[in-house]
């Protein structure tokens, strides 16, 4: 039976000006939600460079491995990053961006490229990416940023059952840096969540009072780890000296 190709709603766009690779759309394209279109621009780019490059060194054959560890939306996600770090390098050929374009928007659970013939230069490249990790963290980024909203939910839900006091909540931003912000920011949505709530109580409940700290740590690292993923994930691959043993 074929593969049944995932029904995409959007399409996101790579290498155009001022686009940018975001964890939503590499969460997107990993679930198959979203296709992938290359930019006209930058595949004339591509090939204007590759054309008048005086280091171009002969092609080489390539396989490009996919851990096996990988999920299956882990392997697109990891696909997703290197095409747009080859795309980004300015020193890549428009073969591989083409094809990894071709396999994703393809929908088959068949995402071994084969053998590719590639420069060297796109061989420093693909060593170096660390596209698969920067594929992973997008999707992680994605869905921690989901996780963050449903968890300061689920702890208004709480404090309503368990009838507590949620005068821990009362925190404000001094503005003289001795506040934490993210602690004060979960403190102001799950008062705005809880508002007007006639089940909340006095009963002292410490796994209530501990929200803010939690939940506002929890808030602290997504938020570091988006910048990180958002700067990686827009960063050009670098080909270096190839060393072949």
């Amino acid at each position: 039976m074929a593969d049944k190709k995932p029904k995409a709603s959007s399409v996101i766009t790579l290498g155009g000006k001022g686009s940018s690779l975001s964890a939503a759309s590499v969460f997107a394209v990993a679930n198959g939600l979203a296709q992938v279109r290359i930019d006209s621009s930058i595949l004339d780019k591509l090939k204007s460079s590759s054309s008048s490059s005086n280091r171009k060194s002969p092609p080489v054959k390539f396989h490009i491995p996919i851990p096996k560890i990988l999920t299956f939306e882990e392997s697109r996600a990891f696909l997703l990053a290197l095409l747009n770090k080859l795309l980004l390098s300015g020193s890549a050929s428009t073969v591989l961006p083409v094809l990894i374009s071709d396999v994703l928007n393809a929908g088959s659970k068949n995402l071994d490229l084969g053998e590719v013939e590639v420069s060297a230069e796109e061989v420093g490249i693909l060593d170096k990416s660390c596209a698969c990790l920067y594929g992973i963290c997008g999707i992680l980024d994605y869905e921690s940023s989901a996780l963050s909203t449903i968890a300061n939910v689920v702890a208004a839900m709480s404090s309503e059952a368990s009838k507590a006091d949620v005068g821990a909540l009362n925190l404000m931003d001094s503005g003289d840096g001795l506040s934490v912000k993210d602690e004060v920011g979960v403190a102001s949505d799950l008062k705005v969540l809880l508002n007007g709530s006639k089940l909340v109580g006095k009963v002292e409940v410490d796994a209530v009072s501990e929200i803010p700290k939690i939940h506002g740590s929890l808030r602290e690292v997504v938020r570091m780890v988006l910048l990180r993923t958002r700067v990686e994930l827009n960063s050009g691959g670098k080909s270096g000296e190839i060393r072949w043993g």
